[in-house]
Formats: C-alpha cells, sequence, structure tokens
C-alpha cells in the first residue's frame, strides 16, 4: 500500500535515531529528562494489557522506558529503523530483562511501511507507540497525509489492546521554577485549553497526533523539558482491544 511516506532512512545519523540523538538522550536521561521518565513510568504502570507478549514501535534504545514495565511481559518484539537502537537497548534493559526471563526479539524495520505485515507477523500482541507518531510531521511535512496515516494507523489497531505516547505541541519555554505537572484529561482536548491550562503562550508546533486516541480514551499530559528551553507536551493514551 502507497501512505505517501519517505524511503525510511536506516543508519547511524537517521532522522529518528543515531548517534546525535544518542548522545544527547545519555546526558538528558538522568537529569533533565528525570521527571518525565517518572511520569512516564507512573502511566505505563496503569496499563494492563491482556498479553504476555508486547511489540513496541520506534523505541530507539528504551532511553525513556523503565524496566518494571518491560519486565511484566514475557516477549518483547521491538521494530526501529535506527541500527544503535538494538545495542543500546540491551545494555540499558538487558540485564533486567534476563532476570525477569522475558525474552527480546528486534527487527531493524520501518513498522509504518505496513502495519499489516507487522502486526500479522506477531500472535496478538499488545502494541506499545513509543514516541513515534508525533514525529511523522518531519517525515511527511504534508499535514493532510501525517493525519491520513495517524487515522490510518488508529484503524489497523482495532483487534488490539495498544497504547501510545506522543507529542502534541512542542514550543520554546524557558526554564520554569517548578516541574509542570502532569494532567488527566477527557475527551479530545484543544491544544489552545492544554496550553491555557499551563499558562502556555507563543508559538507552538502542532504535531498533528490528536486524532490518533479515541475520543472514549481516558489520556494524560506528560510534559517533557526536552532540553533546557524546549517543552514537549506528549499525550499518553491506552486503548482496549475491541471485542
Amino acid at each position: 500500500m502507497t501512505t505517501g511516506r519517505p524511503a525510511s532512512a536506516p543508519g547511524f545519523f537517521g532522522p529518528t535515531g543515531g548517534i546525535v540523538w544518542h548522545l544527547r538522550a545519555l546526558r538528558a536521561r538522568g537529569s533533565l529528562w528525570r521527571p518525565f521518565r517518572a511520569d512516564l513510568e507512573a502511566w505505563l504502570a496503569g496499563w494492563q494489557p491482556d498479553a504476555d507478549s508486547l511489540l513496541l514501535v520506534g523505541p530507539s534504545a528504551g532511553w525513556c522506558l523503565p524496566d518494571s514495565f518491560l519486565t511484566r511481559f514475557r516477549t518483547i518484539h521491538a521494530i526501529d529503523i535506527d541500527h544503535l537502537a538494538p545495542v543500546l537497548f540491551r545494555a540499558l534493559h538487558g540485564r533486567a530483562l534476563r532476570r525477569a526471563g522475558t525474552s527480546l526479539h528486534w527487527s531493524q524495520t520501518d513498522f509504518l511501511s505496513d502495519p499489516p505485515k507487522v502486526l500479522a507477523s506477531i500472535k496478538k500482541p499488545a502494541v506499545l507507540f513509543c514516541n513515534i507518531m508525533g514525529q511523522l510531521r518531519f517525515q511527511l511535512r504534508d499535514e493532510a497525509l501525517v493525519e491520513a496515516e495517524v487515522l490510518r494507523v488508529k484503524a489497523l489497531l482495532a483487534g488490539y489492546d495498544w497504547a501510545s505516547f506522543h507529542e502534541l505541541l512542542s514550543g520554546d519555554q524557558p526554564p520554569s521554577r517548578s516541574p509542570y505537572a502532569p494532567q488527566a484529561l477527557g475527551g479530545r482536548p484543544e491544544g489552545v485549553d492544554i496550553l491555557a491550562h499551563y499558562g502556555l503562550g507563543g508559538v507552538w508546533l502542532d504535531h498533528l497526533t490528536g486524532a490518533l486516541l479515541p475520543e472514549t480514551s481516558a489520556r494524560m499530559i506528560l510534559p517533557w523539558r526536552f532540553g533546557p528551553r524546549r517543552l514537549h507536551l506528549v499525550e499518553a493514551g491506552f486503548v482496549a482491544r475491541e471485542a
């Protein structure tokens, strides 16, 4: 199926990973990103899919993923185009996975190039999109194509327990004296309402992911201090398998 997506760019300097990204993550993981990682771990603790296998879509090295979540599964299938991701993921999480008896399988494939094929290759896993859907904004560039891809992926997941955390909005924001707190939301919140809740102004990039989760899904906004002067507002939600 042709989706209008550009060809994947796997490699050591790809657009969704590579050396520069991993060096940034290594520096920020234990300091600037620590509050976001804690918030993400708390949110993932509330997701209880009825599956013993997990498909991680675009996990990179799992810089923000907690061992406490990963080790709940008997088998993990990870899919990412970044050549460095498997080695670094195992360096970060391999010991905990081995202790828990969790088997890990990697595939360097672009999930979004053929989602039905990937999903059919694994027997009904729970599926977690690891901050990948918000990156379509940069890969496709055409807003209509991004919105169509988001809806296509959502439709394909109707028979699965799945979850996603992804950027809704991002923008330049000076450091604050206290971190922005997570916020539970219902329905499909408008970007302006989210910004108003946090008292944020200025110019913000819409990542065009607002339609990914069904309106009935409970969701959290997890503020992520991505850089000293850069704030990402990440939406996190999970969806139960349809009967």
